[in-house]
């Protein structure tokens, strides 16, 4: 699992510094600016998963890293 993980991290990761690139020449669009922040949440949520898999914690990246809420924000509300 843990190859997953950071698999999916790497992966983020490098579509982030493709939209940041963007930004810079100031060509970026709104949904750019939406997936850069859908992109930061995932990769704390990915780092949490790792953290949890590292304390020895059984994670699936299929079904905890698809939760329902946003355990980042003020908005944790597991009914969104």
């Amino acid at each position: 699992m843990a190859q997953s993980v950071m698999q999916r991290i790497q992966e983020l990761n490098e579509e982030r510094e493709r939209l940041v690139a963007r930004e810079g020449t100031h060509h970026a669009s709104d949904e750019d600016h939406q997936r850069l922040q859908k992109i930061d949440h995932d990769v704390s949520v990915l780092w949490d998963l790792r953290r949890r898999e590292l304390a020895g914690e059984r994670i699936s990246l299929n079904e905890d890293y698809f939760d329902s809420y946003d355990r980042y924000t003020d908005d944790d509300s597991p009914g969104r």
